[in-house]
């Protein structure tokens, strides 16, 4: 008698995991559900986020900006599905909107015996103008 396989070759196919790949997606922090736009869309109105404050000021020339081309900010009780994954404004100006800071809410959950620290920058990069023929 001959074997062609030996038995633990077997047992490890018997045993061998089927292999899977996970991949991870970092969440959107400008998702807004379906559900809601469907719910604006009805209304005739759009969402979207707005920049109120850049490192801890005010950014009243945007929010003048797109005050004057019509938006206007939300309430919490207009978008309770938001509820979880933003907070409302508790102080400034624009006390009572809804906002999704992603810096200040980190830092809202650092203390002394494990401090964060952010050190992230942004940077803005513009195109050259367009020249056009005359």
């Amino acid at each position: 008698m001959t074997r062609t396989q030996s038995r633990n070759s077997e047992t490890r196919e018997l045993n061998s995991r089927e292999e899977v790949e996970y991949t991870f997606e970092e969440p959107d922090a400008t998702h807004i559900p379906q559900e809601v736009k469907d719910r604006f869309d009805n209304e005739n109105m759009s969402l979207g986020w707005l920049r109120v404050s850049m490192k801890n000021s005010d950014d009243y020339t945007n929010i003048g900006k797109k005050i004057s081309q019509g938006w206007e900010f939300v309430t919490p009780e207009e978008v309770p599905e938001l509820g979880s994954t933003s907070f409302v404004k508790k102080e400034g100006r624009y006390s009572g909107t809804v906002c999704r800071g992603v810096n200040s809410q980190l830092m809202n959950h650092s203390n002394s015996r494990m401090p964060i620290s952010n050190n992230s920058k942004s940077t803005i990069i513009k195109g050259r103008n367009p020249k056009f023929q005359d």
